[in-house]
């Protein structure tokens, strides 16, 4: 993790990783020791967290248990980067061409978009993203090789 640029954009999934515990939260708590050390600025696309409430209500969590997760994620150092109507155009077109099952999911095509209108790195573990960063035009580094 030593590369690790400055800034970059983090997905959903390294909260959920970091704050329900899976094979991922070793990874995270790397990064979040690094953003706490102050080595690297963690950013979210603002619309994150309402792909958290919507992740987790749609799992049938009740609503106080997404409030006290919510609550969790303000404990992480990360920075929200404003959405634009810019980013929810080319959201909505990378959705368009890439969406499907196994592909890129609607909530993921706004984090996409984000990283590439910001021009920052993103940090996920979503396999498609991952191998189809080029045809997304962004920068992608997986979770679990941190």
């Amino acid at each position: 993790m030593s590369g690790l640029p400055p800034t970059v954009l983090v997905d959903a999934d390294a909260f959920f990783s970091y704050l329900k515990g899976d094979n991922l939260s070793s990874h995270v708590e790397k990064l979040i020791s690094k953003a706490d050390r102050g080595e690297t600025k963690l950013c979210v696309s603002s619309e994150i967290y309402d792909d958290i409430t919507s992740a987790l209500r749609s799992d049938n969590i009740p609503l106080n248990l997404v409030v006290n997760f919510i609550e969790d994620m303000k404990l992480i150092p990360h920075h929200p980067l404003p959405m634009t109507a810019e980013i929810a155009h080319e959201a909505l077109r990378l959705y368009r061409l890439h969406r499907g099952s196994r592909k890129l999911h609607y909530f993921d095509a706004y984090h996409v978009a984000s990283a590439k209108l910001y021009n920052l790195p993103f940090i996920t573990s979503d396999k498609y993203v991952l191998e189809h960063q080029n045809e997304l035009g962004i920068a992608s580094i997986d979770l679990a090789s941190l």
